[in-house]
């Protein structure tokens, strides 16, 4: 059985223009989170650059854009859980950005692993929309996890 050449034409077509649309769509959205929350203020920046030991030459803190909490995900994985495997702690994680902590849960006990952890929450711009979660060991408190999100995810 022979497929007409206009029928495949017009199908290929079809499916190019359903990518383009697709991919259009994501493009115009790609900031639509932009409107949940605002910029951080300049101090909460200038004090994260400082505490993070972050330079001037930094694109975060040299102050030619708008940084949002979502702009310190990467700072906040190289300097907590740097690859080199010397994770941070929670006194370490206090000291650097403790006043931006909104809670730590109790603790939990995972039996069958022996494992025990807690989890403290930070909001670097009280907005409650991109929340950092912390995952330390206990009692070492020593951290093995950084997850955020905002309550879209």
């Amino acid at each position: 059985m022979k497929i007409p050449k206009g029928f495949l034409v017009f199908f290929h077509i079809l499916g190019i223009v359903l990518c383009l649309s697709l991919f259009l769509s994501e493009f115009l959205r790609r900031d639509d989170w932009k409107k949940e929350t605002t910029p951080l203020p300049k101090e909460t920046v200038t004090t994260l650059c400082k505490n993070l030991l972050l330079n001037n030459q930094n694109p975060l803190c040299n102050g030619f854009k708008d940084v949002y909490a979502i702009d310190f995900a990467d700072v906040f994985e190289d300097t907590f859980l740097p690859e080199t495997g010397n994770p941070a702690t929670y006194q370490d994680v206090k000291n650097k950005i403790g006043d931006y902590k909104v809670e730590c849960k109790p603790v939990v006990h995972l039996p069958a692993s022996g494992y025990s952890y807690f989890r403290c929450f930070y909001d670097l711009n009280g907005d409650g929309y991109w929340r950092y979660a912390f995952y330390f060991y206990y009692p070492s408190e020593t951290l093995f996890s950084i997850r955020a999100g905002s309550p879209n995810d």
